[in-house]
């Protein structure tokens, strides 16, 4: 019965979907408020990355820069409405 528990914490911990690539250039949030169409498409990066039920310690820098930086960009272009 021992044997089976780690053999089914593995097959658990592969459950999650993929992370997408994270080959991507830093942005700040100033590039986001002049670019604003690329707020969408990091976001939608940003969602990918949180469903993929990896560690949240696994997650590259420059993702969480950017989604940091999409989120504060698509705020202060709301606030200047």
């Amino acid at each position: 019965m021992r044997s089976v528990m780690p053999g089914i914490a593995l097959l658990m911990a592969g459950c999650g979907t993929p992370a997408p690539p994270a080959n991507m250039p830093a942005r700040t949030w100033q590039h986001f408020v002049a670019h604003p169409a690329d707020i969408e498409p990091m976001q939608k990066i940003c969602r990918e990355w949180a469903g993929s039920g990896g560690p949240a310690g696994s997650e590259p820098a420059v993702v969480t820069t950017n989604c940091r930086a999409a989120a504060f960009a698509k705020s202060q272009l709301q606030l200047s409405k």
